[in-house]
């Protein structure tokens, strides 16, 4: 088994997209970025997702290098559950990893944003 876990400042992530536009868009999936800005605050989500991104790279030692982050996207299935999508390198590398299941939650509060992923290994 394994765990991630990554907690993010709301206004880093605010900051980064006001400071450079071009974050958005090397970050985030359309699909994201089509959540977060449904609400009147889209910061919050973009936080948390941006979290779970980064909880996924600690999750193995072979996800540290080589992922991209939209290789990483967070989906909320239709009832509201978070889920993770990997694609390219990001899936690639959990199959090397044998990891079988991943379950994710995301949560955020004023100011910051959290994310655990548990990863169960393929059992053979």
């Amino acid at each position: 088994m394994y765990i991630g876990v990554d907690i993010v400042d709301i206004n880093r992530v605010k900051l980064a997209i006001e400071r450079t536009p071009r974050f958005l868009e090397r970050i985030f999936t359309p699909g994201e970025i089509f959540y977060a800005f449904k609400h009147n605050n889209p910061y919050p989500s973009l936080a948390a997702r941006f979290a779970a991104k980064e909880a996924f790279r600690k999750l193995h030692p072979l996800f540290i290098r080589g992922i991209r982050f939209q290789d990483v996207e967070v989906i909320n299935s239709a009832d509201g559950r978070p889920q993770l999508f990997l694609y390219n390198n990001a899936l690639h590398q959990k199959e090397l990893a044998n990891i079988d299941k991943i379950a994710l939650s995301i949560s955020h509060a004023k100011q910051q944003a959290i994310a655990t992923i548990v990863a169960q290994e393929r059992v053979v």
